[in-house]
């Protein structure tokens, strides 16, 4: 009786050793996720205060083109050249500036009052057709943003077409937050964003202009369809080995190339692009601790001022 007493303490005393070591073990494992994890929020906090930094350092870039070049921007500026790299403690940190205000904004598509502005929905037309879709597109990409619940085409879509999809939603009936929405409107699913998506933007602003300086040559050839792509792509190129610019929309159109443009096509040019530039897309890279990190940062310049509007951590 003893004996089996005796055993059965013994076996009580194994059980509680075993319990106290896998009690012990989930601690230690515990604790050290949770270093793990304290360290990636460290990690992550530095890598968005180093983004800032960056950010910062474009925005005084931008203030001070528009103190010393209040009237034109173009690509021989020094907020175009890449940031070098920057060393820092664990890494380092580069990024560049992207001119948003060189694409055509899909929110000009609209006046204030809600009905289409004819003039950008015409040069929109011209782009699609360019890039090689259809021209009536643009009736869905209006009707996206439009309030009412009516197709304005025999491409338009409103939500009762996206509630017959699967997976179903329905259309935004507000201006395009990001140019990624359009992946969802009618016409523009797979390949096709894929061709519209160089030469397009979604910018807070209704009345912003393309940028000739920095806008890619596909955009100034849709200007009409006797302009040759791949001539205006060689003048390009021409003019920036040179370190040369347009100082106004008159520049390119008086050119040999654009001497055949008609004047209807000369006065859609005149009304829809400029030398100047008021929203830019800083992209950063922080690279810490062998771990990359970006963040794009969305500015907008105005009276010598540049306002961060938005931010995007998904990688570019």
């Amino acid at each position: 009786m003893i004996k089996q007493q005796q055993g059965i303490a013994l076996i009580t005393i194994l059980v509680m050793v075993a319990l106290a070591t896998i009690i012990a073990a989930t601690i230690v494992k515990r604790q050290y996720t949770t270093n793990e994890n304290t360290a990636y929020v460290i990690r992550q906090n530095q890598a968005l205060n180093y983004a800032k930094s960056a950010e910062a350092f474009f925005s005084e870039l931008l203030i001070q083109d528009a103190q010393n070049s209040a009237n034109v921007d173009h690509l021989q500026e020094l907020w175009a050249k890449p940031m070098p790299a920057f060393p820092i403690e664990g890494g380092f940190i580069s990024g560049k500036i992207k001119d948003e205000s060189g694409k055509f904004n899909l929110n000009t598509l609209l006046k204030a009052d809600g009905k289409p502005n004819e003039e950008n929905k015409l040069y929109f037309e011209k782009l699609l057709v360019r890039v090689g879709l259809p021209a009536e597109l643009s009736a869905s990409v209006i009707d996206w943003q439009d309030a009412d619940d009516l197709p304005s085409g025999a491409m338009g879509a409103e939500s009762n077409y996206y509630n017959g999809l699967q997976p179903s939603y329905s259309a935004a009936n507000h201006a395009f937050f990001s140019v990624e929405e359009l992946r969802q409107v009618r016409g523009f699913e797979g390949k096709n964003y894929d061709l519209i998506k160089p030469y397009v933007t979604a910018l807070p602003d209704i009345s912003t202009k393309i940028n000739i300086n920095t806008a890619p040559a596909l955009l100034l050839a849709t200007i009409d369809p006797k302009l040759d792509l791949n001539a205006i792509m060689a003048l390009l190129k021409q003019k920036q080995a040179k370190m040369e610019n347009f100082n106004n929309v008159q520049d390119l159109l008086s050119l040999d190339l654009f001497k055949g443009v008609s004047s209807e096509n000369s006065q859609l040019a005149n009304n829809l692009f400029d030398v100047k530039s008021n929203y830019f897309v800083g992209e950063i890279e922080v690279a810490l601790e062998n771990r990359n990190r970006q963040m794009s940062s969305h500015m907008m310049r105005k009276n010598n001022r540049v306002v961060v509007y938005a931010r995007n951590l998904a990688p570019f």
